[in-house]
């Protein structure tokens, strides 16, 4: 593993954040509420986000959770509020900014994630599980639709068939189903998850400048129709080629050596 290097943090104590190398590793931190997500941790994870989106030295961040869960999702201690303005206010800003973020996020689940905890992985670029991981959307046992994302994300993660089992059954999805499904790329120990995901992010930390435009075209690609989307490649493409990371790849190439890429692209 890196050796850890540690940045100011403007997160609160509920999230911590430590360096290894270029990748930032952030943990949710209430693990004696399975890191159910209270109002200050969502606000924080994605203030902690825009924050290191903008750091040149962070090329990949991992999302982990502190003790046996990834989250319970919503912390309902504390009764009943405002469902809507609470989505609209603290999920929304959160989901969106997982996935306009120009560095690649992986998810280490490393327990339960429940309710708006998988919308939370789904938004992640790569997820990896722990062996005793498990997924659960409960929104129809208590009346509620998936929300944070879920109905979005997870069709076109897994597809619309295994969506519709997870969100109206409710019913609980282990790691070895999730990754069958697509829905994680890799199970391993529970020991190991944060270890594999920060050797995984390590890895697209190495990547070149183009990793950030990839994510975008990956993610919108589905609002447009094709001729429009292959134009939107065309233009990057075009810009790319005039940035310092694909003549440093011509470069490594002729000299047959690894590339070592230091620019980073904003989207």
């Amino acid at each position: 593993m890196a050796s850890e290097k540690q940045l100011p943090t403007r997160a609160a104590d509920e999230l911590q954040r430590t360096m290894h190398g270029a990748v930032a590793v952030l943990t949710l931190n209430r693990p004696d509420r399975l890191n159910a997500f209270s109002h200050d941790l969502v606000d924080s994870l994605a203030a902690e986000l825009q924050f290191l989106a903008a750091e040149s030295t962070v090329r990949a961040v991992v999302l982990t959770g502190a003790g046996k869960a990834f989250s319970s999702g919503a912390d309902l201690r504390g009764g009943p509020s405002d469902a809507e303005a609470v989505i609209r206010n603290h999920y929304i800003p959160l989901i969106e900014q997982i996935v306009t973020c120009p560095v690649p996020i992986v998810a280490a689940i490393n327990g339960v994630a429940a309710g708006a905890a998988v919308s939370l992985a789904a938004a992640c670029d790569v997820r990896i599980a722990s062996e005793n991981a498990r997924f659960q959307l409960s929104f129809t046992r208590v009346g509620l639709v998936p929300d944070a994302g879920a109905t979005w994300l997870l069709p076109r993660l897994i597809g619309h068939g295994r969506a519709s089992e997870m969100a109206l059954l409710a019913e609980p999805v282990d790691a070895q189903t999730a990754l069958a499904w697509g829905l994680v790329s890799k199970v391993v120990t529970t020991d190991g998850v944060v270890t594999e995901a920060i050797r995984m992010a390590t890895t697209l930390a190495s990547r070149s400048s183009s990793v950030g435009p990839t994510k975008t075209l990956l993610h919108t690609g589905w609002e447009r129709v094709l001729d429009e989307h292959l134009v939107l490649e065309a233009q990057w493409q075009g810009r790319l080629q005039h940035e310092p990371d694909y003549a440093e790849a011509k470069t490594a190439f002729v000299e047959k050596r690894s590339p070592s890429f230091q620019a980073r692209v904003p989207r």
